[in-house]
């Protein structure tokens, strides 16, 4: 899969996770500590919306590498159940969902590509027709990425 972030344990995500106000779902958790993001390896970059380039890590110094960094520079956060945990590189940054009934779920906001009034039924917890649920779990999009084609 070759992701690399660099190295933490787990006293590093519950410290992030004490900032945040919300304990990180399980699967997305392991991840962290695991692998702590990166930038996917060519077998594991495909993904439904496009290819998958960056997921953030903890305890990066680059902000705009960083979990952090990342969540607090976005202006227009769709929802505060929401962490942005990666891009594809065109647009698309992909949240998981922290807390509520759809927690561990995985959404992705396409900024580029504005979609029309009728294109897409509004997301009624966050108002938007931006948004697109592509898993049910940090687990099951990890397994539906695929390689580059060539």
């Amino acid at each position: 899969m070759q992701l690399k972030g660099s190295t933490i344990d787990e006293s590093v995500v519950t410290a992030f996770e004490q900032r945040l106000g919300h304990r990180l779902p399980d699967d997305y958790r392991r991840f962290l500590i695991e692998v702590n993001g990166g930038r996917p390896g060519d077998t594991h970059r495909r993904a439904s919306f496009g290819v998958m380039n960056w997921f953030f890590s903890l305890a990066d110094p680059d902000d705009e590498r960083s979990l952090a960094g990342a969540n607090s520079g976005i202006p227009e956060l769709p929802s505060r159940d929401l962490l942005c945990v990666g891009y594809d590189g065109s647009g698309t940054d992909v949240f998981v969902v922290i807390a509520g009934e759809r927690r561990g779920q995985v959404w992705m906001q396409d900024t580029e590509d504005p979609r029309p009034a009728d294109a897409n039924p509004r997301v009624l917890w966050h108002d938007r027709r931006d948004m697109e649920k592509i898993a049910d779990s940090f687990s099951e999009f990890m397994r539906q990425l695929g390689p580059l084609e060539r």
